[in-house]
């Protein structure tokens, strides 16, 4: 009795071998079937490590300019505002356009600035135009727009502006309120990340106005704006 239980698990023993056998089988099978079946449409191009890095610095000189543009708060002076019941407030259609080539001047006690006989050194009425010893000067278009904007400015020339400690768009670039002694302690690689992310601003078409020197009849006694 015992030696016949003997042999019919023995039996069982070998039929579930074959049959783990004709499953293993089965689904390798399966995978190879699978596998040639697309394996015409599975044509993977090889990355280009130069392009993937490449892209990489690009975002990084983008987010780290759009970064350098907020602390240095670029765009409280160049762009427009909005003259709200709650004061002025950015024109968020036109950021970093500069002052609007159809807005007329303030209306400013201008003789008596140039004469020096007012208590402050410079006025101003939405950032985007300031009066002073100086003149008139207007807020730059800082759009990569290529006619009135920064967009046929090469990247040495614009790093250049802040480096030499010049001004664009003035003819004197000594006397402006623009901090530029304080932009130029950027270094070379901040001012490029911020060249880079400008370029990717929406293209405004605005010619601001060039300065206006002391020398101007708008500075003559009894001259309104």
């Amino acid at each position: 009795m015992g030696f016949k239980v003997l042999r019919m698990l023995r039996g069982y023993q070998k039929l579930l071998r074959i049959h783990s056998g004709v499953l293993l089988a089965l689904i390798f099978l399966a995978i190879t079937i699978s596998c040639g079946s697309n394996k015409a449409e599975f044509n993977p191009q090889k990355p280009s490590k130069a392009d993937d890095q490449e892209e990489v610095y690009r975002k990084y000189n983008v987010e780290r300019g759009k970064r350098l543009v907020e602390l240095g708060g670029c765009s409280q002076c160049h762009t427009p505002k909005i003259n709200t019941t709650l004061g002025y407030k950015p024109d968020k259609d036109r950021f970093l356009s500069g002052y609007p080539a159809d807005k007329p001047l303030p209306n400013l006690p201008y003789a008596e600035i140039i004469a020096g006989e007012t208590e402050k050194t410079f006025y101003t009425t939405d950032a985007t135009v300031w009066v002073g010893r100086w003149g008139v000067s207007f807020a730059a278009n800082l759009t990569p727009d290529p006619e009135t904007g920064i967009g046929a400015m090469s990247e040495d020339d614009f790093i250049n502006i802040f480096s030499n400690k010049e001004h664009f768009s003035q003819e004197n670039p000594t006397i402006t309120p623009m901090p530029v002694n304080v932009y130029s302690q950027l270094s070379f690689f901040e001012l490029r990340s911020i060249f880079i992310y400008l370029q990717t601003l929406e293209p405004i078409s605005n010619e601001v106005p060039t300065r206006i020197p002391p020398e101007s009849d708008l500075f003559d006694d009894g001259q309104d704006a």
